[in-house]
Order: C-alpha cells, then structure tokens, then sequence
C-alpha cells in the first residue's frame, strides 16, 4: 500500500506520472486519504481478478489447441521432408527454392 510512515502518523501518497516523471502527491492521512486507499485497493483487487481471469483463459485456450497444434507440427515435418527429398532448400529459413545442380551452358 501506498502509506507512508512520518514520525507518529501515517500518510497516503499517490503516484501519478506527468511528463515522464513520476511525482508524489500526499493526500494526507484524514478520511479523504483513507477513502483514496480503499479505492486504490479496490481498483488493485479487480486488477488481480482480472489478471488471473485472463491466465485462466490463456490456460484453456492452450489446452483446447493443443491437438491443434500438435497436428500442425506434423504436417510442417512432413511438408520438409517431401520438398528436400525432391530437391528442393529453404533459402535463408525463407521461402523453399529449387536447388540448381550444376550449369546447363
């Protein structure tokens, strides 16, 4: 939390950045600071709520494409090997190219 202890008493600070730097500003330690903090601490566990809503989605989504995935993998491995066994390179990790044997002058 954004409290800070001076001497005896105890102050909420808020942090805001105006014109790339980041700057301090006391809201004191009465009730417009004390409803500042439950706000704060609010909009902090709906940040979290919605982190981990959107990990588990991410979660579900891998695991729902997995198959997917695995298949595409696959068939890119047998894609490879079906153009270098009829003669063919990929340029650069780039497009697949004919490879020229020799000159035909």
């Amino acid at each position: 939390m954004p409290w800070t202890r001076r001497g005896r008493h105890r102050y909420f600070f808020r942090k805001r950045r105006v014109g790339g730097r980041v700057v301090r500003r006391s809201l004191g330690r009465g009730p417009e600071a004390q409803l500042a903090a439950a706000l704060a601490a609010q909009r902090q566990r709906e940040r979290e709520l919605e982190w981990a809503r959107r990990r588990q989605e991410r979660d579900r989504w891998e695991a729902e494409t997995s198959t997917l995935q695995r298949l595409i993998e696959v068939s890119d491995l047998l894609v490879q090997t079906a153009l270098l066994a009829t003669g063919y390179h990929q340029h650069a990790h780039g497009n697949w190219r004919r490879r020229q044997h020799g000159s035909s002058a």
